[in-house]
């Protein structure tokens, strides 16, 4: 049987121009860092202010002397096994569509996702981008173009299961004061909306005519408002998107025992990415690890994850560090270090991978320069000089010297 490809996205990775978008990365970068640093400085002007009346933030020598550095390494452990498990997705895919456990692509595949996930608005950058990688790979078209995009699917599905149990409990774990029922309440909208896509590719995939017709009615009322200027090409490109995802979908339908091993380790990733801030809170302010702080805590990362999801800046830079400043002051004990804490749980959840993107695109740039230049030398010296091209019959005829004998 061969393989399903994804048309569109398939097109869109091999449209890539590498000049044009070498320049892109250059620019959003340099806009994701400007970004990153006033977020960075906000979040710890917001925390003097916001701690006046409480205590104030410790200063990094304070904060230096009061780490707990045993917990700090379990959670550097925790973070490498964070990302052996991501890539584990794509290495588990890779042998299954390919037949090859490629485990160094896999971990370059999850970074480079990661990396235009954080530099594009709602985190949409990634998957085309992946495939690109991929393509460059020799990975073959249908499982470079389905790989991303079955990750991605069975990844929220189980994410959104999980972030549903730890917002129904919330109020049993979470003080009650206005700005939290606020925030819980954004974060269930929040959530919804965000559910609303899989469920969609779900009836899509059972309901293809209906849907299509669905989707044309929202972008021609969408048009009579002035949202949408150019209907036909909106409408076009939201079906050929939700074609994708149908079509990968039903490939998981269909062959579901191939991606138990895929399902499993979402469920690790999903709870790895609620209990990394619990190893920062413990290590960074050094309180007793308890399991109502660990409940806590995963409803305060869902809390913090979907509140930030409905601004729309890159990464949600600037949204997580607020709203995750407001919603961990209300854990007990760590009022001296709540800027520290979120500031080093975005960077090992979101800065480092923005970091480590830069380095592995500037290392494939220089590695591509060097391989070019390689290449030049080599078919320099293999092309004949002039006057080691042997003279031939029709040489002499034209009055040509002849060899020397």
């Amino acid at each position: 049987m061969s393989e399903p490809t994804l048309p569109e996205l398939d097109r869109r990775a091999e449209q890539l121009n590498p000049k044009k978008e070498l320049r892109n990365f250059w620019i959003k970068t340099i806009l994701m860092l400007v970004l990153v640093a006033i977020s960075v400085a906000l979040l710890f002007t917001m925390g003097e202010s916001l701690s006046a009346e409480k205590t104030p933030q410790l200063s990094l020598r304070a904060l230096l002397r009061k780490i707990n550095y045993p917990m700090f390494a379990l959670l550097l452990g925790v973070i490498l096994l964070y990302i052996a498990v991501e890539s584990g997705k794509y290495a588990y895919m890779l042998k299954v569509m390919t037949g090859k456990f490629r485990f160094r692509v896999a971990i370059k595949t999850m970074f480079v996702g990661k990396y235009y996930d954080g530099i594009t608005p709602l985190s949409t950058g990634g998957q085309p981008f992946q495939i690109y990688y991929l393509h460059k790979k020799d990975i073959p078209s249908g499982a470079a173009t389905a790989i991303p995009i079955m990750r991605y699917i069975v990844s929220i599905v189980f994410l959104s299961a999980l972030s549903i149990v730890l917002l129904a409990i919330t109020p049993n774990f979470v003080p009650s004061s206005t700005v939290n029922r606020t925030m819980l309440i954004i974060s269930w909208i929040s959530l919804g909306i965000n559910i609303l896509f899989p469920v969609g590719i779900l009836l899509f995939s059972i309901f293809p005519k209906t849907s299509k017709r669905f989707i044309m009615g929202v972008i021609n009322f969408l048009g009579k408002l002035r949202i949408v200027r150019r209907k036909y090409r909106t409408a076009i490109k939201f079906v050929r998107m939700m074609s994708e995802y149908s079509l990968a979908l039903k490939r998981v339908g269909r062959e579901f025992y191939k991606y138990i091993p895929l399902c499993i380790l979402c469920v690790i990733e999903s709870l790895l990415y609620v209990t990394i801030p619990l190893f920062v809170v413990v290590a960074i302010a050094d309180v007793p690890f308890s399991m109502d702080l660990a409940v806590q805590i995963a409803c305060l990362v869902i809390i913090t994850r979907y509140t930030a999801l409905l601004i729309p800046l890159p990464g949600n830079t600037g949204a997580v560090e607020f709203t995750g400043f407001i919603v961990f002051d209300t854990v007990a004990g760590i009022d001296p270090v709540v800027g520290w804490v979120v500031l080093t749980w975005r960077f090992f959840t979101y800065y480092m991978y923005i970091l480590s993107g830069i380095g592995i695109n500037i290392f494939e740039i220089i590695r591509g320069a060097v391989r070019t230049r390689r290449a030049r030398k080599r078919q320099t010296d293999e092309t004949p000089q002039a006057d080691e091209i042997p003279q031939t019959e029709e040489g002499l005829q034209t009055g040509e010297d002849p060899p020397e004998q």
